[in-house]
């Protein structure tokens, strides 16, 4: 038995190391969280990146979502299956291929309101083809740029131009706003606030200007983690969070204020040490955790509070310990990905565990894959 404050795992022999372990009490846990700031789950619009996991999809849904947002067409298409009555795919849509899966999975799935975002005459045009060459009207919301500067178009006269193009074709129709501010990273609650809030603002003017127009705005959302209770608290407009159904030591250190727990564990096994030089070597490689955060910030071993990670390679991570807490070879470490979504990826399931650490069936990574 492996514990650490009231996490368990019983059996670490019975599973090959390095797995990833789901914790389903603290997974539902979070899901209320989110719906009690949101102010209830039909203000949100969940992304279901972190996960991709078409029973926390369903969790979701019985918790009264309205929503998900969706980074790929296997994301899209796992919601839909789910039983999704509003899905977005909050990537632009560049490549002829892609929009001609998007538009099946549209007529597929006609029973539900689909949207792409475009931000760009381009993202506007293929759908407009697609959609003529299956009779078939595609809808999209306008992806805003909010200062992130990764996708969307700045709010001004080009995104009015955009969105009268989108809403004036015969095979597209304008729905509403997509904007993420995801940009902001800001721990202090009154500043996050205030950062978000001055988005909204700036949103809501552009929505008024659109509809001064004639042109309709079905649905306006934003935000993400940092900032989605300010954005679903406010009258029509959706906030948008993913990490916090999971967590993970990246946001808990960033937001210590947020009431999320972390859900989600990897079991990890030393496999050699140097006590001389107070290392030790686990099977955490870069294969096992996301590298895209600093070195020291890739994971975190709850029960070896002090240990930093130092290297990694594919198959290797070595940490550097104080001496009163060196582990020893063969023990089991149970460790916190610094950002869960795209260590998700790395596993094509996760093992759920009840609160007494015991496995109670395999979760599915269901839109692993990106198409």
């Amino acid at each position: 038995m492996i514990e650490w404050n009231d996490i368990k795992f019983a059996d670490p022999e019975s599973v090959s190391t390095p797995v990833m372990l789901v914790y389903r009490d603290i997974v539902m846990n979070n899901i209320d969280m989110l719906c009690r700031l949101a102010g209830g789950g039909g203000n949100l619009l969940v992304h279901v990146k972190t996960h991709k996991s078409l029973e926390v999809t369903q969790f979701q849904l019985r918790a009264g979502v309205a929503g998900f947002k969706t980074a790929t067409l296997s994301e899209l298409e796992m919601v839909l299956k789910a039983g999704a009555s509003l899905a977005i795919l909050t990537y632009p849509l560049a490549q002829k291929r892609k929009v001609q899966r998007f538009v099946e999975l549209c007529k597929t799935y006609s029973d539900r309101t689909v949207h792409a975002i475009v931000s760009q005459p381009l993202h506007v045009d293929l759908l407009a083809k697609e959609g003529k060459k299956h009779g078939f009207c595609l809808s999209a919301l306008l992806d805003l740029d909010v200062g992130m500067l990764r996708t969307g178009v700045a709010i001004g006269k080009r995104a009015e131009e955009i969105y009268k193009v989108l809403q004036e074709g015969s095979y597209t129709r304008a729905a509403g706003l997509h904007a993420y501010d995801g940009h902001d990273h800001e721990p202090d609650y009154g500043k996050r606030e205030g950062l978000a809030l001055a988005h909204i603002q700036e949103v809501k003017r552009f929505r008024n200007i659109l509809l001064g127009k004639g042109w309709p705005v079905d649905i306006v959302v934003g935000g993400g983690s940092f900032s989605f209770p300010f954005y679903a608290r406010e009258e029509a407009i959706l906030g948008s969070p993913g990490t916090a159904i999971y967590w993970d030591a990246g946001y808990s250190s960033l937001l210590p204020d947020m009431p999320f727990k972390w859900a989600a564990f990897l079991l990890t096994q030393v496999v050699d040490s140097y006590p001389e030089k107070l290392l030790f070597t686990t099977d955490l490689g870069n294969k096992a955790v996301a590298p895209d955060k600093p070195l020291e910030q890739r994971v975190f071993l709850p029960s070896v509070p002090n240990a930093r990670l130092i290297s990694q390679n594919e198959e290797h991570g070595v940490f550097k310990a104080n001496p009163e807490t060196l582990p020893q070879v063969g023990d089991y470490l149970l460790a916190v990905p610094g950002h869960i979504c795209p260590t998700t990826i790395k596993y094509p399931y996760s093992l759920w565990v009840d609160a007494g650490g015991n496995v109670t069936g395999v979760n599915q990574h269901t839109a692993r894959d990106r198409q």
